[in-house]
């Protein structure tokens, strides 16, 4: 398949993405880039609240569910809208057409250049992700296939009837599985066109929300925002690499609009598009979103919200006292520190969170190369990106006569915080502030662009405006026409914002190809010894498909590839990812597999589990793993009584299981 045959996929997962958002967001009144930008974070919440709700009342997950779910929400929300039309909180000015035209095509460059990264690091739209974390996301795929069941607060278990349903955010699955249910695609081209999306659509599409309620109707700032936006390579770029972090993906995407709506109900945006009384069930929509697509998104919109909820509530209280009513504005101030600390304390000590803050990456940076890091965009160990971080630094410039920019920069610096902790500490004294990202260096660096888009557009804005001023407004060439001198317009500061922008992508070669390219290749294209499964591999495991009856469950040490059978070829595994909740007949097995000759547990195990083949062999996947260990009863038993060998290609073997006989109504050793 090539990214033309693609195209139809591709277009399919737009149109799940922002299709029932935005005619969510037309109803409540929104409109314009509002209404655009905001439009995959409701079609997000809607898809994954479907999907939970469905499982709840017991009906199958399909295209026709969440249709019917996006219908009824839609009249619900048209009847609440008409009700309350002639409410004033409601109201709002729409932007012009003009400005929305102007930010449709300040969309194309960021598609021409995110897009000519996909094509050059994935390569094929069905190559596989050779990525640790990418094994559990192809399976919960295909369980999702065979269980017509999609719901976040039982994914994790993936379907394994001997573990209570365990919590993982759906919504990345949520949405590759309808992309597979309505094109009849394959999970790995499902997997990217979403991947795709997020990157190139959703995030570009979120930061424009963002902007525009930051900077007012700049046709400027609202034509250079996507590109800018696709220019940072530790988002969307690096999770599309490393990881694979693609749930996260998706919920860095919207964190930016979702924080937009934070800004509106605290009062620090200019020409408001979305409204007060549009953003209180907003933020509703928005926290369902982000806390489905992945929780510690919410945590990074949190962190980002304390400033300006903070800076809200001191200009109340400073208000309140000037009325003489001190104690009220002291009294809501020391409430929300009350709050703070307390929801800090509870995230920072609950065991709900204790996975996630017990996670451990070593310190690869010292503290004063980790700000550099952050200074230069040169998260974890890359290379720098000079001229865009000089225009963020032109961004923190133009903030000292901005207070919401100002905003923005404490957001920035709080998250360059986080993220020298994580690049350079990493202590267990550290965990209390970092825990919530799993004390990952690449999951904080991801949060640099949500503040990072808006200061470079700041930036750019701040030197167009210096240009602009220095600029005599008539021409005193002999032949011209001497005209009165004129303040220079909105035009023109905006073509030279534009022109400026045209400046940056040229100068960098755009925006730093090789850089994105990097960054994405190595979860696609690693070296031989990291590859997952190999061409060969998927050749024999679709030729094995047609030997392996489809309600048999096949064994196998997931770290020689045999996990990717389920994905592949849809015959389910018994290991599915490399780390996970097994039971004691699952362990057991991993353990003692190949003594199944001598040992009677074995077979009361393999007829429980319905297990009829092993599959051994393929690629040695993270070696030096001390997981490796727990699948040692899984290796291969050339030579030994109890297996059959159906089929084989190189180091790749399937072996049925033959051990087991039924005698006189148990499970005992054959022989």
């Amino acid at each position: 398949m090539n990214w033309i045959d693609a195209a139809p996929i591709t277009v399919m997962t737009v149109g799940w993405a922002i299709v029932p958002g935005l005619v969510i967001s037309y109803l409540m009144g929104l409109r314009g880039i509002a209404a655009w930008g905001f439009a995959p974070v409701t079609s997000v919440a809607l898809i994954t609240s479907t999907a939970v709700l469905a499982e709840l009342i017991g009906v199958d997950w399909s295209v026709g569910i969440v249709l019917v779910g996006c219908a009824a929400v839609a009249v619900v929300v048209g009847v609440g809208a008409f009700l309350l039309r002639r409410k004033a909180f409601l109201a709002s000015d729409p932007d012009p057409r003009r400005l929305t035209l102007v930010a449709a095509l300040g969309m194309l460059p960021a598609l021409v250049l995110g897009l000519a990264t996909i094509v050059r690091s994935v390569g094929a739209p069905d190559t596989l992700s050779q990525t640790y974390d990418a094994v559990f996301h192809y399976n919960a795929l295909a369980h999702i296939a065979d269980s017509h069941q999609a719901s976040s607060l039982t994914l994790g278990a993936l379907g394994n009837p001997d573990v209570p349903g365990v919590f993982y955010p759906a919504a990345w699955h949520d949405l590759a599985s309808l992309v597979m249910m309505s094109t009849g695609t394959g999970i790995p081209t499902a997997a990217n066109a979403v991947t795709v999306v997020a990157s190139v659509i959703l995030w570009p599409l979120s930061c424009l929300l963002l902007v525009r309620q930051l900077f007012g109707r700049s046709p400027g700032a609202l034509a250079i925002a996507a590109t800018v936006s696709v220019g940072f390579t530790a988002f969307p770029w690096d999770l599309l690499g490393f990881g694979v972090l693609w749930p996260n993906l998706l919920g860095m995407a919207l964190a930016p609009a979702c924080f937009a709506v934070v800004l509106t109900l605290t009062g620090w945006v200019r020409d408001d598009a979305i409204g007060r009384g549009r953003g209180w069930p907003a933020l509703l929509v928005a926290l369902v979103a982000a806390g489905f697509a992945h929780p510690n998104v919410l945590f990074s919109i949190a962190v980002l919200s304390i400033f300006p909820i903070a800076a809200r509530l001191g200009v109340r209280a400073w208000r309140l006292h000037r009325q003489g009513r001190t104690i009220r504005g002291g009294t809501e101030v020391l409430l929300f520190l009350v709050f703070l600390g307390g929801a800090w304390y509870w995230s920072a000590s609950t065991p709900v969170l204790e996975n996630t803050r017990s996670q451990y990456w070593p310190p690869f940076e010292t503290p004063a190369g980790a700000v550099g890091d952050v200074l230069l965009n040169s998260t974890n160990a890359h290379e720098a990106l000079w001229l865009l971080s000089v225009v963020v630094v032109l961004g923190i410039v133009a903030s000292l006569r901005s207070p919401a920019l100002r905003l923005i920069v404490a957001g920035h610096l709080v998250t360059a915080f986080l993220y020298v902790l994580t690049a350079a500490v990493n202590r267990p004294d550290t965990i209390k502030f970092t825990g919530y990202w799993y004390n990952d260096s690449h999951r904080l660096a991801a949060m640099l662009p949500i503040t990072g888009v808006p200061l470079a557009v700041g930036g750019i804005l701040f030197l167009a405006k210096k240009i602009v001023e220095r600029v005599p407004a008539t021409a005193d060439a002999p032949g011209w026409r001497q005209r009165p001198a004129r303040a220079p317009g909105i035009a023109s500061a905006g073509i030279v914002t534009v022109v400026l922008a045209l400046v940056l992508v040229v100068a960098t070669g755009g925006l730093y190809p090789d850089e994105r390219y990097d960054r994405v290749a190595i979860g696609y294209h690693p070296p031989k010894p990291a590859v997952l499964v190999t061409r060969d591999m998927e050749r024999f495991y679709a030729r094995i498909a047609d030997e392996i009856p489809e309600d048999s469950i096949v064994a196998g040490n997931p770290f020689e590839g045999s996990a990717m059978l389920w994905a592949l070829v849809d015959r389910e595994v018994l290991f599915p990812h490399f780390r996970g909740t097994y039971s004691a007949e699952q362990a057991y097995l991993a353990g003692h597999l190949d003594d199944i000759a001598r040992d009677p547990k074995v077979c009361a195990a393999v007829d429980d589990l319905h297990v009829d083949y092993l599959l051994v062999g393929g690629v040695k996947f993270r070696k030096n793993d001390t997981q490796w260990d727990y699948f040692n009863g899984l290796r291969d038993p050339a030579g030994s009584r109890g297996f059959e060998l159906v089929d084989s290609s190189g180091p790749s073997k399937l072996y049925k299981i033959t051990a087991c006989d039924e005698k006189d109504g148990g499970t005992q050793p054959a022989g």
